[in-house]
């Protein structure tokens, strides 16, 4: 083989090349703080640390959705809380409205003050977002949730769908809660009605005991066969007819005929039966004194031998803010009796404790979501911890290794450097 002067210059530059590619890769290494600089370094090493990183990325992008939907659930847990403050306050003027010591100007001032409450419970049913999204109205969350028509009373407009926020590769969290489970299906207060079909008699009739007539209306109310939901209230003498003594006679008290059969000692009585003629209720029948009934109480005045026809109302659910405005109505109108306006009161208030029940149900349900976002928080926190500790220990470089080849490398590019220096000096380069 021939050895011309162009071989031994290429030879020698290539050694320095390579000599100096070395250094380089040494120091950009101990720059780095890292032993991989590019994947042919350490291909397998190189492979996990990418791996990491992109598991990193994922949970920083979990971490986001996190904080957004924090920040949705942040901002219905205090409209709900605002809320719960209105219906106190709401609640506290009705019970000052039942004092009989008020004037109609003290009522009428009272409904004002109710009034001013209802505006602000409707805006806050309508709350919107930092975006101008409307919070409890659903995914149609560019429409308020509740509207006011033309017949005065409030509507709801939303729909019944949640946003979620994805928060982890397997686990999906509601961003939202509609309205309509919070304030529109609310149930108002059970009732029923009372009829006279047979007597001469007066009957004052009202809700007694609400929990215990909304027990008796869960078990027997028929939705699907209205004549199930009739009852029959009816009142008369033991032997079931009045002795011609009794007519006759005019000696003894009004009170003495009601608690006794007139000279024959027997007691009036009354029965409640079902639509099929089953006995439901039954006692003694005393006139002026009620008959209360599971929750219903009825006061009958007149001689035995009265039906009255009582049937359940069909329940129904409405907004608290449309129960409000029918008590404020009664409570505005001077012609209003003291039972018109008890019943009023009682249908408000009633409205109120179970719209505050479904606050507080839906303010738990915000609450667990908030510490479920906190327990992933914290889960991620983790676990993008221990993928930048692994990722790290891919790619550790030893400092001490890295100085004593760095040395070695430098000593290397030294020594190439000199080998080309004497060899540029050997006569074959001199040659003419």
């Amino acid at each position: 083989m021939r050895v011309t002067n162009n071989l031994i210059y290429n030879q020698a530059s290539k050694n320095i090349g390579q000599s100096n590619d070395k250094l380089l890769d040494i120091q950009g290494k101990i720059s780095a703080q890292t032993n991989i600089l590019k994947p042919s370094d350490d291909p397998v090493g190189a492979s996990q640390i990418l791996m990491y990183d992109g598991k990193n990325q994922t949970l920083r992008q979990y971490d986001e959705a996190m904080k957004m939907a924090t920040g949705n659930l942040e901002y219905q847990e205090i409209a709900l809380d605002s809320m719960k403050d209105f219906l106190d306050t709401a609640r506290t003027l009705f019970i000052q409205a039942q004092n009989d010591i008020n004037t109609q100007a003290d009522i009428d001032a009272i409904a004002h003050e109710i009034s001013l409450i209802t505006e602000s419970m409707a805006d806050l049913m309508n709350s919107k977002s930092v975006d101008g999204s409307y919070i409890f109205a659903g995914t149609d969350s560019k429409n308020p949730a509740f509207v006011l028509g033309s017949d005065g009373r409030y509507h709801w407009s939303g729909n019944e769908e949640q946003k979620y926020a994805q928060i982890s590769e397997g686990l999906k969290i509601p961003v939202t809660n509609s309205g309509k489970a919070l304030f529109q299906d609310v149930w108002t207060n059970r009732t029923f009605n009372a009829k006279i079909v047979e007597g001469n008699v007066l009957l004052t009739d009202k809700v007694k005991d609400q929990a215990d007539l909304d027990t008796f209306m869960a078990k027997n109310y028929d939705p699907e066969h209205p004549n199930l939901n009739k009852y029959h209230l009816k009142t008369f003498y033991a032997d079931d007819q009045v002795p011609p003594a009794a007519e006759a006679s005019t000696e003894k008290s009004d009170e003495d005929k009601n608690d006794y059969h007139l000279f024959t000692g027997m007691p009036a009585q009354y029965v409640v039966t079902d639509s099929e003629g089953n006995e439901v209720e039954s006692g003694v029948y005393k006139v002026g004194k009620p008959i209360v009934f599971s929750g219903m109480s009825f006061i009958v005045e007149g001689e035995p031998g009265a039906t009255i026809d009582i049937t359940l109302q069909k329940p129904k659910k409405d907004n608290v803010l449309n129960q409000i405005k029918d008590a404020l109505a009664v409570l505005k109108d001077k012609n209003s009796t003291y039972a018109d306006r008890e019943a009023a009161f009682f249908s408000a208030t009633f409205s109120i404790n179970e719209t505050q029940q479904k606050i507080g149900d839906g303010r738990s349900e915000l609450g667990a979501r908030l510490n479920m976002i906190t327990d992933r928080e914290g889960f991620s926190s983790a676990n993008q911890l221990s993928n930048s500790i692994a990722q790290s220990r891919e790619g550790e470089l030893d400092m001490g290794i890295a100085a004593t080849e760095l040395s070695m490398k430098e000593s290397a590019l030294n020594a190439s450097q000199k080998v080309f220096s004497r060899m540029s000096n050997l006569s074959l380069f001199n040659q003419m």
